[in-house]
């Protein structure tokens, strides 16, 4: 199983044998966010935050003939407690949960991204 660990200012990707799979200073994560349904995020990407939107990109392109559903492809990117970025990956639908906790939060450290342009 994979977590985060911080080296310094920098977030590591780590596996149970302590393999580094990334290393960066601020983290993105892409998940789908639909606040009416009990399970309100689905994560789909974490790492940085280039990939990340790259991977939202697309996402959304793909799903152009879907709008309500590209609609929902959302990016978050900055500083995100360790706490939080572990239990984003390792719950099912944390990230909904963490997300509309940020939204109602005076929390200036991360930036958000619906449009797919960061």
């Amino acid at each position: 199983m994979f977590h985060y660990e911080m080296d310094g200012k920098k977030y590591i990707l780590v596996d149970d044998i302590g393999k580094i799979h990334w290393a960066g200073e601020e983290i993105a994560v892409a998940f789908s966010f639909t606040p009416n349904e009990k399970i309100s995020g689905t994560l789909h990407k974490h790492g940085s935050i280039e990939n990340v939107n790259k991977w939202a990109n697309v996402a959304r392109i793909k799903l152009a003939s879907i709008p309500e559903m590209a609609a929902e492809i959302t990016v978050v990117f900055g500083k995100i407690p360790l706490e939080e970025l572990d239990n984003m990956i390792s719950i099912s639908g944390y990230v909904g949960r963490w997300y509309e906790r940020m939204l109602n939060s005076k929390d200036n450290t991360t930036t958000v991204s619906t449009s797919g342009k960061i």
